[in-house]
């Protein structure tokens, strides 16, 4: 589901939370490119909603939630680059949390626009991870194949801490914008540099 064609609406329905489009479709966050942390905190408070709602609690806890949901909601206006329209499962209100970044945005149901995301500039970014790939093989494979003279293990051992000191970077860069393409890079050449040296080693 593309988030250019549409604006959301932020809902608690039955211990799930769902985003509703213009057409009035629910679907599940899960659906949309959205952070896997953001998408499990919205469930988590879609779910303690129903609760609140099913059982006598304090007012206390009633306004956590509302309160979280709302917190929820900008998140969510952050990861869109838009305006998110939140309705409170308890009181029903609809607030509407972030600002349209465009005048041109694509209108909501409820009149509020929301900025269209930008396409995947997959060429740019594409040479950006070959750049960065060939980079980390030829380092890899250099600086290995110099140790391997002095000696086996201590290459091995080498190799196994650039690994470890990447692994980190490539999981935390793996979903920012600009970022996640040198992170695919240094990957995929961690991963070639690793089967030229298994291939050496074999011829």
């Amino acid at each position: 589901m593309d988030l250019r064609e549409t604006g959301w609406e932020l809902h608690a329905r039955s211990g799930r939370a769902v985003l509703v489009h213009d057409a009035g479709r629910e679907i599940d966050p899960a659906r949309l490119r959205l952070p896997g942390t953001l998408v499990v905190a919205l469930h988590e408070w879609a779910h303690v909603a129903e609760a609140v709602q099913t059982e006598a609690t304090a007012d206390a806890d009633a306004k956590l939630v509302s309160r979280r949901g709302r917190q929820l909601a900008m998140r969510l206006a952050a990861e869109t680059g838009g305006q998110i329209c939140y309705v409170d499962p308890l009181s029903g209100e609809l607030d509407r949390i972030g600002r349209p970044r465009s005048a041109h945005a694509m209108p909501n149901r409820r009149g509020g626009p929301i900025a269209p995301v930008p396409p995947t500039p997959w060429g740019p970014g594409l040479a950006v991870s070959a750049i960065t790939g060939t980079i980390v093989t030829v380092t890899l494979v250099v600086v290995t194949a110099g140790l391997a003279d002095v000696s086996v293990i201590l290459a091995g051992v080498v190799n196994l801490a650039v690994v470890a000191g990447f692994a980190p970077s490539i999981w935390l860069g793996r979903n920012v914008p600009v970022w996640r393409w040198v992170a695919y890079g240094t990957a995929a050449g961690i991963v070639a540099a690793w089967l030229a040296l298994i291939l050496g080693l074999l011829g």
